[in-house]
């Protein structure tokens, strides 16, 4: 029986054909977790919390200026209720705006580290993409999105677009479904099903041929991150306090967020396209000889790769945390590190 996927990207496809050669300059990256860096990255992830605590910082000053004119204008008035979309729109704006790259995905991807080793971008002809063929005029495969490290977390630079913007789209239709009288499990399911469509358009199968099952829970960790500046969130067995938190008549982040670990809540295993596999609607079986190619690497450089525990990965990954996020693998599209235990992997 064929995925539900299946049949919509066959409509994808046919779109893409129709789009013509005049589409072809559109290009999407791709990331690429199968392949090893040589040396273990340096991890971005105490940078990463920390530019999104200046910006939470810079936006606060701006709150509490705001709080502080009322006050004079107005002394012993009742606290306002602060704007949280508004505020949460502005974070957006020093994160999340950019096309093909986001603000802080830009930073972590160009920006200067000197001394460390915090970038992994393979060659395209030492990539799994090698010499793939992709039936997708609107697609260009490049390995063109390198590997960072965050929280321990080897993922592509794209994952940090996919929390900072697409993160806020799903954030933004949440609150528009709640403020339409949604609850919450129907809010959350209507941002997932939004998150699948993007997916299987140009934000995946239309450019790219692939439906990544990492951008999809990068977009539900940043709906997380955004619920989680003014509400508790629960993410697996953590329950989070709100990130800020009224100080008397203003605002802070709350002290126990207050370092350079804000973020690590929200990257998980599932960023990481090797353990969090996509579906590939072209060139299938030679991206799996590419990956085959990848097993000895992996046999060497990580620790306790073996069957079991790459299978409980790819059942860890199927939720987030429980949660659905638009996770779908139809058996034929599959390209996984399973293809280590086949008997013609060797």
């Amino acid at each position: 029986m064929k995925s539900p996927l299946d049949y919509l990207a066959t409509l994808a496809l046919l779109v893409a054909m129709l789009a013509g050669p005049a589409a072809r300059d559109a290009r999407a990256t791709e990331t690429d977790q199968f392949t090893l860096p040589p040396a273990p990255l340096d991890d971005l992830g105490p940078d990463l919390g920390a530019m999104v605590r200046d910006v939470l910082r810079a936006e606060l000053a701006q709150l509490n200026a705001k709080i502080d004119e009322r006050i004079q204008l107005r002394p012993g008035a009742a606290p306002e209720p602060v704007n949280e979309r508004e505020f949460a729109q502005h974070v957006y704006e020093q994160t999340g705006v950019g096309l093909p790259e986001s603000t802080v995905e830009r930073a972590l991807r160009y920006g200067t580290f000197a001394g460390r080793n915090v970038r992994f971008n393979p060659a395209y002809s030492e990539s799994i993409y090698a010499w793939v063929a992709a039936p997708f005029p609107l697609s260009h495969i490049m390995t063109d999105c390198p590997t960072i490290r965050l929280y321990g977390i080897d993922q592509g630079t794209d994952k940090v677009g996919h929390i900072f913007q697409q993160g806020y789209e799903y954030y933004t239709r949440y609150e528009d479904a709640i403020g339409g009288g949604a609850d919450e499990a129907a809010a959350i399911a209507g941002a997932v099903r939004y998150g699948v469509l993007t997916e299987l358009g140009l934000y995946g199968i239309l450019l790219t041929g692939v439906y990544s099952n990492g951008d999809l829970a990068g977009n539900y960790a940043g709906l997380k991150f955004f619920r989680n500046l003014f509400h508790e969130v629960r993410i697996g067995e953590r329950t989070l306090a709100p990130i800020l938190r009224r100080d008397g008549a203003h605002w802070t982040i709350d002290p126990a967020r207050d370092n350079d670990d804000l973020m690590r809540p929200f990257v998980t295993e599932h960023l990481n396209e090797a353990w969090n596999p996509s579906a590939y609607y072209f060139s299938i079986e030679r991206i799996r000889e590419h990956v085959r190619d990848r097993c000895t690497s992996w046999f060497k450089q990580v620790p306790g790769f073996d069957q079991a525990s790459y299978r409980a990965h790819l059942e860890r990954s199927k939720t987030f945390f429980g949660e659905p996020y638009g996770w779908d693998l139809p058996e034929d599209k599959a390209v996984t590190l399973l293809e280590c235990f086949a008997p013609s992997a060797f």
